[in-house]
């Protein structure tokens, strides 16, 4: 933090003056610019209008021969020697860090890789009319009664079936996995209001065209995980992508910035129910 003081000690004709000045931005919350203005109460009460329409966060202690205020403004696009000027929001560059979060998740054992393969393998060896699905339902009919449901296929051919058969009838019927989620966190000026209204049917994105339409630095895009080379991790009907499951903005008292918060989760996710990569 760096501080510039003034010489002048006595109040102008505007009925205050600067005292002060402080510039702040390593604690993770963005630029932002503290004044310290001394005058009478009457001019600094007036001054408070246009300080609050310019974006800034004042107080104001009236104890002593002259009144003080400190006034907060926040935001890469403030002119520092004119606090008051007028700002494009839309052209404001925010404050921005990035964020790697692994999240642990409970997956149904019939997601797991060589499960899936045995799953293939069934639809092969049985031929025409044979899916998945039936590998499946027969291994779930099992487990909800091994003494009464039996595969219908032998054990030897398929061992995780009779595997997954015990699994089910002792109630466990998930593993613990994790995937990663992105979170980006923009900061700026308490006049940009960034709405964040999302859409009624989100998208994926693959890493490459995520990346692309917002711009992420190239130190972020090398840490971004990709798909998976096993096919057998890739259920079919989807594609490992990028789905935003958080826009949210939040307002920080202490500089009057606000706060966006930005998630993508990379997951295989259902292709009927998002589209992919879409065009803009």
């Amino acid at each position: 933090m760096a501080t510039i003081k003034t010489d002048i000690i006595v109040p102008v004709s505007t009925g205050y003056i600067e005292v002060s000045r402080q510039y702040n931005n390593g604690d993770g919350t963005g630029r932002y610019i503290t004044y310290k203005y001394r005058g009478s109460k009457d001019a600094l009460r007036a001054a408070s209008v246009n300080w609050v329409a310019a974006g800034g966060k004042y107080q104001i202690n009236e104890d002593g021969p002259y009144s003080e205020a400190t006034v907060t403004f926040a935001g890469s696009q403030i002119d520092p020697n004119d606090p008051l000027a007028p700002v494009d929001t839309f052209q404001e560059e925010p404050t921005t860090r990035f964020e790697f979060r692994t999240e642990y998740i409970d997956a149904s054992l019939f997601a797991l890789p060589y499960v899936r393969a045995e799953a293939k393998r069934f639809v092969t060896t049985f031929g025409s009319g044979a899916t998945e699905a039936d590998y499946f339902s027969a291994i779930k009919l099992a487990g909800e009664d091994p003494k009464n449901n039996k595969l219908t296929f032998l054990e030897s051919q398929f061992p995780l079936a009779s595997q997954l058969v015990i699994r089910l009838a002792r109630g466990q019927d998930s593993f613990q996995t994790s995937r990663v989620s992105l979170t980006r966190v923009s900061s700026f000026s308490a006049r940009n209001g960034l709405p964040a209204t999302p859409p009624i049917i989100s998208s994926v994105y693959s890493g490459e065209v995520l990346a692309d339409r917002n711009s992420f630095p190239a130190s972020v895009r090398t840490m971004m995980p990709k798909p998976p080379f096993d096919p057998n991790l890739t259920p079919d009907g989807t594609a490992w992508s990028w789905l935003k499951t958080n826009d949210s903005t939040s307002l920080i008292i202490k500089t009057n910035q606000v706060e966006r918060n930005e998630t993508w989760t990379f997951a295989a996710w259902d292709l009927f129910a998002y589209p992919y990569n879409p065009p803009t």
